[in-house]
């Protein structure tokens, strides 16, 4: 996957995204997160890769955002996926705390962040 700057490009806005946020010593582990898209794409017999990007370091303690298109979804998945990630989300806390961002904007992200395209 290739890092770009952020800075270079024009914002971009993601339907959804997975804030991951530190309270002191680090971030949630993605685990149960990755899993259940894994999960989500068998369930519904997804055969195209999820794509996301991974946008940081947002901060000092390994803070980042996983930010979702969406494109290789129907609106129905769309839906339901939106779902999946509104009950997984609040439970990822065993470091700090993640959250789930609707239309994330890349708008005014630090210049040292950058972003990685990645899919699962």
């Amino acid at each position: 996957s290739v890092a770009q700057k952020l800075s270079a490009q024009k914002p971009i806005t993601y339907p959804v995204a997975v804030s991951f946020n530190s309270q002191c010593c680090g971030v949630p582990s993605a685990k149960p997160l990755l899993n259940m898209i894994s999960t989500f794409k068998k369930k519904n017999r997804i055969k195209k890769k999820i794509h996301y990007v991974e946008i940081g370091p947002l901060g000092r303690e390994g803070e980042y955002t996983m930010a979702f298109g969406l494109r290789e979804f129907t609106s129905k998945q769309i839906t339901a996926f939106t779902k999946e990630l509104d009950r997984i989300v609040p439970t990822l806390k065993d470091k700090g705390s993640a959250e789930l961002l609707k239309n994330y904007s890349t708008e005014g992200i630090p210049e040292r962040a950058t972003i990685s395209n990645k899919q699962f």
